[in-house]
């Protein structure tokens, strides 16, 4: 019996150093793979191995927690990561002569199941072993001579892996799948952060931008919120999250996040734009309009901010039933209004010389605003106690005359600018017989038929 138990203790030590064995066989014939890489005859045999080894020893109890062994699985599924990104590498020779054009091809399509693990294993040292993780960290930061040999060959995978992540994104990104370059990114912009203890806002933005040119709506609001959680956002991530929530429908927060990031970027032309957009879509026209004032007064040559605050008052001078469409009574302020859309009509054709597409918007909204006004005093009815008739009658013709001609000069620019336009074309035939150039209007009306 007292053989039996001292038998029974001995063995403890010897399945331990048992076990311990596994490491250091990981470790031997990991070196031994590094050897054949650096003679340019890379063996896979000791590769396998190595894997076969460390996978023993990740199994035990006794060894699967420790920093190192970990460590050693993530150097060697990174080996073969390399060994992938080394065929795809000889590949893309027979697809471009240009060296940095293969390796963002080799990126692009080597399987990355084997780079994943390596990166798993780091995030789990972090968790299992941070002391170990601390003296990477340490020696990343202060320089890798305070490392153990093997230390220094974890910390310059660890900066390898920041790196790879990096040449992943970009590979993936040109290839255009841009899904995986936004994940990519923002891997790469956390290992930074937790590697240098400091946060790595290039990349986390360029998780944004991939996540954009994806047009996946659940990952453009995951990454652009990360950044506002993390402190590093800029007026783009609040607009990007604006957006994404518009095109999900979902418009109650899309107002939320609007209105924080112009809480926290008071004076950023974007999001202040997007929110005048809104107030008009809700029908908010004095919001939107204290808005389009501040934004003239930080960029005061910007003719699309004339053109939109003319188009308002212009509709608040001629308000119609939502419902029908039909006119409405003009508002006591009508003077007013119809003045200060003119103003900005006229300021906006000013500024969009240089602009095609604008400089016709704005020729053509003041020609047809003094086109329907003058169609207004035409058809005006006369209301009350009238001594003279026949002469308010008149007078009313020649006001509406008036507004009729000044209309044409702008709409027939507007036509130069876009000759086949067919409504252009129709208000000034109109416009033409209405004044009595009927010379004109025979040619406007031949030129919407087609003729010459």
């Amino acid at each position: 019996m007292k053989r039996i138990v001292t038998i029974g203790i001995a063995l403890l030590p010897i399945i331990g150093v048992a076990q311990k064995s596994k490491v250091q066989t990981a470790w031997r014939a990991l070196n031994d793979y590094e050897a054949t890489v650096r003679d340019g005859k890379p063996d896979l045999v000791y590769l396998n191995k190595a894997k076969e080894a460390i996978d023993l020893a990740l199994a035990n109890e006794e060894t699967k927690n420790q920093g190192k062994t970990h460590a050693y699985k993530a150097r060697i599924t990174y080996a073969y990561y390399q060994s992938e990104l080394t065929a795809e590498l000889k590949k893309a020779e027979a697809l471009s002569a240009d060296k940095n054009e293969r390796v963002l091809l080799a990126y692009g399509n080597a399987p990355l199941t084997n780079f994943e693990l390596a990166n798993e294993e780091v995030n789990k040292i972090k968790d299992l072993d941070p002391k170990y993780m601390e003296t990477i960290q340490e020696g990343l930061m202060k320089g890798t001579s305070m490392l153990g040999e093997d230390d220094v060959k974890f910390a310059l995978l660890v900066q390898q892996i920041k790196m790879e992540g990096e040449n992943i994104a970009q590979g993936k990104y040109k290839a255009k799948k841009y899904d995986e370059a936004a994940d990519y990114f923002y891997k790469t912009g956390f290992l930074k952060t937790m590697i240098f203890k400091a946060k790595d806002t290039a990349s986390f933005m360029n998780a944004c931008i991939a996540a954009a040119k994806s047009k996946n709506t659940s990952k453009i609001i995951e990454y652009n919120k990360k950044m506002i959680d993390f402190k590093v956002a800029s007026p783009y991530n609040y607009d990007n999250l604006f957006n994404a929530n518009l095109s999900k429908g979902d418009t109650s927060a899309a107002m939320s996040i609007l209105a924080k990031g112009r809480t926290a970027f008071p004076n950023d032309m974007s999001l202040l734009n997007s929110e005048t957009n809104m107030f008009l879509a809700r029908g908010k026209q004095a919001e939107a309009l204290t808005n389009l004032k501040t934004s003239i007064e930080k960029d005061p040559k910007n003719a699309v901010l004339y053109l939109v605050t003319g188009n308002i008052y212009d509709n608040m001078a001629n308000p119609k039933d939502k419902a029908t469409g039909k006119d409405l009574d003009k508002p006591k302020e009508f003077d007013e209004y119809f003045k200060t859309a003119e103003t900005n009509y006229l300021k906006a054709i000013e500024l969009s010389a240089e602009n095609k597409d604008l400089q016709y918007n704005s020729l053509y909204n003041l020609g047809a605003m003094y086109n329907n006004y003058g169609g207004y005093l035409q058809n005006k009815k006369v209301e009350g106690k009238i001594t003279d008739l026949q002469k308010l009658q008149k007078e009313q013709d020649a006001k509406s005359q008036e507004f009729y001609k000044k209309a044409i000069p702008y709409l027939e620019k507007a036509l130069g600018l876009k000759p086949d336009d067919k409504a252009t074309m129709v208000a000034l035939r109109k416009l033409y017989l209405m004044t009595g150039d009927e010379v004109k209007g025979k040619e406007m009306n031949e030129k919407i038929k087609g003729g010459k």
